[in-house]
């Protein structure tokens, strides 16, 4: 027989496990494996990448804010595909969009896929060949000489939204002489992380100063040094500018930066949303309807180099079929006068208009078109592409907090049986249908990992109203890449719920996490035994409820030009799907999706798809036309 003091020192000891384990288990940001959104550009815009080779020589200057382009830089000025081009990582840009360094491929994939420490060069930004000899007639003609002062000008951020640089990373400039046939270094910064440089942009000004590179078929270009197993390590870039700084004009140095832009792409007009179901929103009172939307519009800008400039704003608002709704500021816009220099600046322009409550692109979603640009002449110097943002406002069938892209993964590490739950609250009651999820690669997969979706009406007390056990993360490759899971029964709800999951093993398993939204007051953990808000980053988890029990393939709007219409048939098939387009010329891509919303198989242009291996029940065909309109139909697979 055991003695007390067995039993006293075997409950210590597990005790002393649980304290342990519970210890070392904690909420976690991990950086992504892979990069969503320029997979989804390959797909829909390319039958294969193919990397661009500009060589025709240009004049200068060369000057790119990155504005003009997403996903990709401009091949008119750059002759490789490596960097993203976006407005979702960096921090306080200097206007739209930045070039952002780290540790993908031009596919969107890690450089090394196998994971580890891998460290070494990753990412370039190369120019098209310069004259820097042969001057155009536009600045007098003749040769460049060194007193000229040629200039090279450009910000860098380490950081921003997305992962930290480490002391040994580095951005390199370089100089390429096409005499020599040699790229050396011009300058670098390292990647520590000090107080402040994590969220401001630096100014970098270098003169030309070694005439052997006054050369026709100079280049230039940025490198980074960092991580090659995922978006890590990043650096982001703006508005480089290589420029003779001697005004022709002037006879003077001039290397001042003119130019009013918007710094941030347009935001949900939304209180606390970016999507909330039409149905829902609908059913509400026009004074609660006006509760929901925001009583003013925050618009984000910054003027260059030019002291106490005024400076107008215009906003318009269309349906989702460009029908003209509602206008804010006058015609010649909302004038501020003697706005500061060098300076990220926020203007709240007041909102006065209820969003009509028809025509509908359906009965649950619709999607509304917010302009803001500038108004005054004034406005108008530098670059014209950051002069002008655009919002699609989403009213479809779920509620939604973020974004739609993720910056990083969320985990919870070492927390066997850890949960996660997000908080909505329902305007009006409904039946839940689905939960859609976003889950991001990292090197770590973890995609047989089994999970409990889990939703409660109370965390305190905790009480659950519906679970599904065995489910598993599924990661797609595509810009929205939200996996739906279908609850098995439609699940009644009214005012607040939570939806999540409750992991099995101590694995995190990638949740999306938005940097670029704030929802941390609905947002909680649980990995030992009381629940607690989650305070890892600001940010929100990329889940969102999926109400009623109709259509669960929302946000995919229906063509209604018969240009790009087309047939199924026979359906129910057995092993052959048919198609039959009215303009195959139209067609840019075709999709077969399981009821999950995975994408089980896509092609360019087919009249005919086998599905022999398909297991019976129903799935979706979605077409995207070169316009980019799409057009869904269902079909069956039965195999009699």
């Amino acid at each position: 027989m055991k003695s007390l003091k067995y039993y006293f020192y075997s409950f210590l000891f597990l005790a002393l496990i649980f304290i342990f384990n519970n210890a070392n288990a904690q909420e976690e940001l991990v950086h992504l494996g892979s990069n969503r959104v320029i997979k989804d550009y390959i797909l829909v815009n390319s039958l294969s990448y193919n990397k661009v080779q500009q060589n025709d020589t240009i004049d200068l200057p060369l000057i790119d804010d990155f504005s003009g382009t997403d996903v990709y830089p401009d091949p008119q000025k750059w002759t490789d595909k490596n960097v993203f081009i976006n407005n979702n990582f960096p921090r306080n840009p200097i206007t739209i969009n930045v070039a952002t360094f780290d540790g993908l491929d031009p596919y969107g994939n890690a450089y090394d896929s196998l994971g580890g420490s891998s460290q070494g060069s990753a990412d370039t930004l190369t120019s098209r060949p310069l004259y820097l000899f042969t001057k155009p007639n536009s600045v007098g003609g003749g040769q460049y000489t060194l007193s000229d002062s040629i200039t090279m000008s450009f910000y860098y951020e380490r950081k921003g939204w997305g992962d930290a640089t480490e002391n040994n990373d580095s951005l390199v400039l370089e100089y390429f002489n096409p005499a020599t046939s040699q790229w050396s270094k011009q300058w670098y910064a390292m990647g520590t992380v000090t107080a402040g440089n994590d969220t401001t942009f630096t100014r970098v000004e270098l003169r030309l100063k070694n005439a052997a590179f006054l050369v026709d078929g100079f280049r230039f270009r940025f490198r980074n040094y960092g991580g090659l197993t995922g978006s890590q390590d990043n650096w982001h870039i703006d508005y480089v500018r290589f420029f003779k700084a001697l005004n022709f004009n002037t006879n003077q140095m001039d290397t001042s930066l003119v130019d009013i832009a918007f710094t941030q792409k347009g935001k949900s007009i939304l209180e606390g949303f970016t999507s909330i179901p039409w149905d829902h929103f609908k059913s509400l009172s026009t004074s609660a309807q006006q509760t929901l939307i925001k009583d003013s519009l925050t618009l984000n800008y910054r003027v260059n180099d030019i002291q106490n400039e005024d400076v107008g704003f215009n906003n318009r608002i269309y349906d989702f079929a460009g029908s003209y709704v509602a206008g804010f500021g006058a015609p010649n816009g909302n004038i501020l006068t003697n706005r500061p220099k060098n300076t990220n600046l926020t203007y709240s322009l007041p909102v006065d208009s209820i969003f009509p409550i028809s025509p509908s692109l359906s009965g649950d979603s619709t999607a509304f078109s917010f302009k803001s640009y500038f108004s005054n002449s004034s406005a108008f110097v530098g670059i014209k592409t950051n002069d002008t943002i655009t919002y699609n406002q989403e009213f479809y069938n779920y509620y939604s907090y973020d974004d739609g892209t993720a910056e990083a993964g969320y985990d919870l590490v070492n927390s066997p049986n850890g949960k996660l739950a997000m908080q909505f609250d329902i305007l009006k009651p409904d039946t839940l249908r689905a939960i859609r999820i976003m889950f991001v690669q990292q090197l770590v997969n973890v995609s047989s990992k089994l999970f409990t979706i889990k939703v409660w009406s109370s965390l305190s007390p905790e009480t659950i109203i519906y679970q599904e056990y065995n489910q598993k993360p599924v990661y797609l490759d595509t810009i929205n890449g939200f996996i739906t899971y279908v609850l098995d029964q439609i699940v009644p709800v009214s005012g607040t719920i939570y939806i999540g999951f409750q992991q099995i093993a101590p694995d995190g398993l990638h949740l999306g996490f938005d940097r670029n939204t704030n929802s941390n007051s609905k947002m909680f953990y649980n990995i030992g035994g009381s629940w607690l808000p989650v305070g890892v980053a600001t940010g929100s988890f990329m889940m969102r409820p999926v109400m009623g029990d109709s259509t669960l393939f929302v946000g995919v709007q229906e063509n209604k030009n018969e240009s790009s219409d087309f047939i199924v048939f026979p359906n129910p098939t057995n092993n052959k799907l048919n198609l039959k387009f009215s303009h195959p010329e139209n067609v840019n891509l075709i999709e077969l999706l399981n009821i999950q919303g995975e994408v089980l198989y896509h092609e360019f242009l087919s009249n005919s798809i086998n599905i022999e291996s398909f297991a019976d029940g129903m799935y979706l065909i979605k077409i995207t036309a070169k316009d980019g309109t799409v057009l869904t139909k269902k079909f069956v697979k039965r195999n009699n």
